[in-house]
């Protein structure tokens, strides 16, 4: 009998279908997302072990790539997501109109993919910036939630405009030595030297209200804007883009508007998410600096807000403070209205819908409404302080030739 020896054959096991791989995809994005959702039921652990432990290390690593270039990486990349959207629209209509209409699976399993690249896109959001929606409210972290809250009577907002009138009438004349300029207030000093005025702000900030140290730690150069005639039409004066670490300032609006938007966005760099925050913690950084031109953009910022809710409760003291604004002040606030209400529009509208979804979608009470509550955490600070604003830097010295 012939033995012909058998020879046994393993095969690999077949490599995962496709279907397979983006299930697992899907899986892991999910679970990744449900992990940092449940982390972030708990303030006080977000605040330690994010905002200030793991959130600016994670933050840094594309802060150091962008923080050195002249220019924003976040508008060419926002510029590059929308036209790779409309590209693959534009292949989407090409083959549904060449082949006809895709198998029920070939459309289940897009769509399965697509939800997968949006829950990994918002777990990297969460962890480079997001997540900070979630620390404790500014009120909790200044010990305020522990006293009795008062509700803002007239009288007190018509003592806090008379100071901020006094305040920026102060301010005014330390930069022009004169009441009225005939022109808008601009920067003094380059762009750089400006932002790192602000800076400065953040850090003397820190120091006078011992605060977390991460705070007055600089994050680079705030950036111009290049598409500022889009974010003008969008009402945008500024935004924040956590994947690229930058904080961009629209440069249309006049020069005093830009250095407090810069303020702003540069306390979204420090994990200040919530607007209201922001907006108070741009103001003190713009008062605690010490460079007149940053300290007039904030104490304007704060005045006119003040103004807008005293104009509501007390029209006689809202008349009496406007006629106490000097004439150049008063130019300043007329150039900023023309040149937003020159940018109304259907298009704008539709901006400010997305963004209040957006706020709303990440827990902000009010949404885009919270932008103005701002105002009750400068009273709040107000009262704290007994009034009392920090020291105005010495008068400008002209020199002699």
């Amino acid at each position: 009998m012939d033995i012909t020896p058998v020879r046994i054959v393993t095969l690999d096991p077949p490599p995962p279908r496709p279907d397979r791989r983006i299930a697992i995809f899907v899986a892991l994005a999910a679970g990744g997302f449900a992990a940092l959702s449940a982390f972030a039921q708990d303030e006080a652990r977000v605040e330690a072990w994010f905002v200030h432990g793991v959130g600016p290390w994670l933050a840094g690593l594309p802060n150091l790539i962008t923080r050195g270039l002249p220019f924003s990486v976040a508008e060419f990349v926002v510029v590059g997501l929308i036209i790779g959207v409309l590209v693959g629209l534009g292949v989407l209509i090409r083959g549904l109109w060449r082949r006809g209409w895709p198998s029920v699976r070939q459309v289940l399993r897009t769509a399965l993919l697509g939800i997968g690249v949006a829950l990994t896109v918002a777990d990297v959001f969460l962890l480079v910036w997001g997540l900070s929606y979630a620390r404790p409210p500014v009120e909790a972290r200044w010990g305020w939630d522990k006293r009795p809250h008062a509700s803002i009577e007239a009288e007190e907002l018509a003592r806090l405009a008379r100071s901020l009138v006094d305040e920026v009438n102060e301010r005014y004349l330390l930069l022009h030595l004169a009441p009225d300029n005939f022109v808008p207030t601009a920067a003094p000093r380059p762009w750089p030297e400006i932002d790192a005025a602000v800076d400065r702000g953040f850090s003397a900030l820190q120091v006078a209200h011992e605060l977390h140290p991460d705070l007055g730690r600089s994050r680079g150069l705030a950036k111009r804007q290049l598409f500022w005639p889009v974010t003008s039409w969008l009402r945008i004066a500024g935004f924040y883009f956590p994947f690229t670490a930058e904080a961009n300032v629209n440069t249309g609006p006049p020069e005093w508007q830009q250095v407090f938007t810069m303020a702003h966005e540069k306390a979204h760099q420090r994990f200040v998410a919530s607007e209201n925050e922001a907006n108070f913690y741009g103001f003190l950084a713009c008062i605690y600096s010490d460079d007149p031109f940053v300290q007039y953009g904030g104490y304007l910022f704060a005045q006119r807000q003040v103004l807008r809710a005293l104009e509501n409760t007390d029209p006689i003291a809202f008349g009496r403070e406007i006629r106490r604004r000097l004439p150049g002040v008063q130019r300043d606030v007329n150039d900023a209205y023309a040149f937003w209400t020159g940018f109304e529009g259907p298009v704008g509208n539709v901006s400010r819908a997305v963004n209040d979804a957006y706020l709303r979608a990440n827990g902000v009470a009010g949404g885009v409404q919270s932008y103005g509550r701002s105002l009750q955490l400068v009273v709040r600070y107000t009262r704290d302080e007994a009034g009392r604003w920090p020291p105005a830097p010495p008068p400008v010295q002209e020199e002699t030739p």
